[in-house]
């Protein structure tokens, strides 16, 4: 989803690291529920203060993880992982809006023409069915902490074009 251009360019620079932050702390407390983070984990998850986006966001532990469909705004991300899976991703965006971003989580578990064993094929869906709940509920406790993520904007966009259609 490319951001709205009805407010201004989206800009790496307008993106607040410090909501960046909140959204990895409250990430790592649905991922890890013991508190117990593994070194990765932990290296990833703090990164220098004062920095511009442009210039943290260009080097480890961020990735670069493409660009939205049809457009030029780059997508970031944080392989983070969880309890089970160490390559779940913390993605992030420009966005206009205050914060400057939009949050979601990649499962990072879609693994086009991977080989399995009939016993293996059954424990990576589970794995994927866990990482996709897994993934619900970090959105969902970022919508609580009124962090941006896509569903957020989804609804609010729902909601301004239903107050759009003519009234019967």
């Amino acid at each position: 989803m490319e951001a709205p251009s009805d407010s201004g360019p989206a800009d790496v620079d307008a993106m607040n690291v410090d909501v960046l932050r909140r959204a990895v702390d409250v990430y790592l407390k649905v991922a890890y529920p013991t508190g117990s983070l593994p070194e990765p984990a932990r290296r990833r998850s703090t990164w220098d203060k004062g920095v511009p986006p442009h210039e943290l966001f260009a080097k480890p532990p961020f990735e670069r993880a493409g660009r939205a469909p049809g457009g030029q705004t780059p997508i970031f991300a944080l392989r983070l992982g969880n309890q089970r899976y160490p390559h779940m991703k913390l993605q992030f965006q420009p966005w206009n809006n205050s914060e400057g971003m939009m949050l979601s989580v990649n499962t990072h578990d879609q693994i086009a023409g991977l080989d399995l064993g009939a016993a293996d094929v059954e424990a990576f869906k589970r794995l994927q069915a866990d990482n996709q709940q897994l993934k619900e509920q970090i959105e969902q406790a970022w919508e609580a902490e009124g962090l941006p993520t896509f569903l957020h904007f989804l609804r609010t966009y729902i909601q301004d074009r239903e107050g759009d259609e003519p009234q019967a």
